[in-house]
């Protein structure tokens, strides 16, 4: 029996999200080890831009999951389907609170908010303490979203060597609903 797949909406979303929070772990990596100057206030204005884009991202995604429920895999354990459902929800608060903090972090700066060069509202106010906490949190919250991706990846690769490809189900153009 073939399990039932996502569909094109959540593939090409969740593709989406996985390339742009790629993109943003590497640039958030590499950013601060640049020389202050121009290179790497580019940099620092590219990742606030790309995270505000996440964030956008985060919410179309997750309205699409309200309104497209996921298929459930026959093949895999109540105990299974638990722990990706907690997996999934941990995952997705991840990828709320991450960028939320570091556009809350970039609001408690003087400097002006620019998202793509356009200017965008602040939540705050110039303030060192809250710029900081912020900062901390982002960071926190960051490396913890890297744990999860990794689990999650983790999680595919075993179940494909126990011969339960779940993958397929998320790969474009797959099947006759992509």
């Amino acid at each position: 029996m073939r399990p039932p797949r996502y569909d094109a909406g959540s593939i090409a979303l969740h593709w989406l999200h996985a390339a742009l929070i790629l993109t943003l772990l590497g640039l958030g990596l590499t950013m601060t080890d640049l020389p202050k100057g121009a290179e790497r206030s580019a940099a620092i204005s590219l990742h606030k831009s790309l995270g505000v884009l996440a964030l956008l991202l985060f919410g179309l995604r997750l309205a699409w999951r309200l309104t497209h429920r996921p298929p459930t895999d026959p093949r895999l354990t109540p105990r299974q389907h638990g722990m990706a459902r907690m997996g999934h929800r941990l995952l997705y608060l991840l990828l709320l609170l991450t960028p939320l903090s570091g556009y809350l972090s970039s609001s408690f700066t003087p400097y002006p908010m620019r998202v793509f060069g356009l200017s965008i509202p602040k939540a705050g106010y110039p303030d060192e303490t809250l710029n900081a906490l912020f900062g901390t949190v982002h960071s926190v919250l960051t490396w913890t979203l890297m744990a999860v991706l990794v689990a999650h990846v983790a999680a595919v690769i075993l179940h494909q060597r126990q011969g339960i490809p779940v993958l397929t189900r998320m790969l474009p153009g797959r099947g006759p609903d992509c």
